[in-house]
């Protein structure tokens, strides 16, 4: 080498590559312009063909691929270390594109039974509609799930943590498992986010997210995203342009704005999360409290390995008195907004009975460690205090509501 040669430069932090990438700038406009053009013209038929050629890099016409989006989709690539991501419409989208693409008539699924409530919707219309098979294996239980696996097993479907209790999966044992059956391993990550924990670092071959929530952060989008290989995310580009659903480029716009705070909002919520689940799991109104942050959690330690900035931003809680004293507990919220969300810089509170797992029956729940009286409380970035504030004031009028046997005065 050369005596002068320069040394090579370290590779940049994360916060750097979340607000300027990780490819060098050229001059011109700050952020990705918005391209309002659905179709796109063309020459020649072959710079037509030529185009359309390029797949998910095209600028052909916008269900098969479009420029804002894709810029979007490398930003989002980049910062969580893939080799390649899609955007969908939804999360649900991109859970069952991955499951679509993965999945064929007579093939088996295991699952986590503490899945999404929609996930689960997802696996019953496969096995009615499209000839799948599946199991429900407990996330509390990783020792039976070898039990659950068949010939035509194709997918490993996780999440963690889970929703709404925050089981931990241990994800390069899962791994293990799924490969050695000769499955995949897909994984929900959308309660961590792409910067709080990195599955494919752990052996996983498809992660999937509600963009919805961290990513996109504000409440003001709906969105799903599919990170993994390059070769793998072919199969679901395939699924994506024969379903369509591709987000739009203002909202791919929105999103790659979002991307740009996503390690501050994220590591913002974590530590405001672990302060309440600490505040909750001593308040006498609370019977337990569902956080890995947890030191009494019994994964605790696995979670700390495998999330980077702390245990996510969802804490759920269990009311003493039960579900009416967790409606009367929400109803009580006056910071805390009640709505069916997370990962938003608002913290939110919902009744996973009546909100994400609102399919599944009350002996469904029960089965899967959710109990009647949970509360999921997504953390946003609010001063601590004043939250707190909020919390002890909504639980004195569940207290009160519990001992009087009707609504506070």
């Amino acid at each position: 080498m050369a005596q002068n040669a320069p040394k090579p430069r370290p590779a940049r932090g994360e916060r750097t590559r979340a607000v300027h990438g990780a490819t060098p700038h050229k001059p011109g406009p700050m952020t990705t312009p918005i391209v309002r053009s659905a179709t796109f013209s063309f020459a020649s038929l072959a710079a037509m063909n030529g185009e359309q050629d390029r797949g998910r890099d095209s600028a052909y016409y916008q269900r098969i691929a479009h420029p804002t989006v894709r810029a979007c989709e490398r930003r989002l690539a980049e910062l969580e270390g893939a080799e390649d991501a899609l955007l969908f419409a939804s999360g649900m989208a991109a859970i069952s594109a991955a499951m679509l693409a993965l999945v064929g008539y007579g093939d088996h699924v295991v699952a986590l039974r503490q899945s999404y409530g929609g996930t689960h919707e997802l696996l019953k219309f496969g096995r009615e509609r499209l000839g799948w098979t599946f199991d429900l294996v407990d996330a509390r239980k990783p020792e039976t799930w070898g039990q659950a696996f068949k010939p035509r097993t194709r997918v490993l479907h996780v999440e963690t943590p889970t929703n709404p209790v925050n089981e931990i999966v241990d994800l390069a044992a899962a791994a293990e498992l799924a490969h050695a059956r000769g499955a995949r391993l897909t994984v929900d990550n959308t309660f961590a986010s792409p910067v709080g924990q990195r599955p494919l670092e752990f052996g996983a071959d498809l992660v999937l997210y509600s963009a919805t929530k961290s990513i996109g952060g504000h409440a003001d989008l709906i969105a799903g995203a599919a990170t993994g290989s390059s070769a793998l995310l072919e199969s679901l580009f395939d699924v994506r342009k024969t379903f369509g659903p591709i987000i739009a480029p203002e909202v791919a716009s929105v999103i790659e704005r979002s991307l740009k705070t996503l390690p501050l909002r994220v590591a913002a919520q974590n530590a405001n999360a672990l302060d309440l689940a600490q505040r909750l799991s001593a308040h006498p109104g609370v019977a337990q409290v569902m956080y890995a942050g947890l030191a009494s959690h019994p994964r605790h330690a696995l979670a700390a390995r495998q999330m980077k900035l702390g245990f996510g931003p969802v804490v759920a809680f269990d009311v003493r008195g039960g579900a009416s004293a967790a409606e009367e507990t929400v109803n009580a919220f006056q910071l805390v907004r009640h709505a069916p969300s997370l990962g938003g810089v608002e913290s939110l509170a919902s009744l996973p009975a009546f909100t994400s797992h609102v399919h599944m029956s009350p002996a469904e729940r029960a089965e899967a460690g959710i109990p009647e009286g949970t509360i999921r409380l997504s953390v946003g970035i609010e001063d601590p205090e004043d939250l707190w504030a909020d919390l002890d004031q909504a639980l004195a009028r569940a207290a009160a509501f519990s001992t009087s046997g009707g609504p506070a005065r």
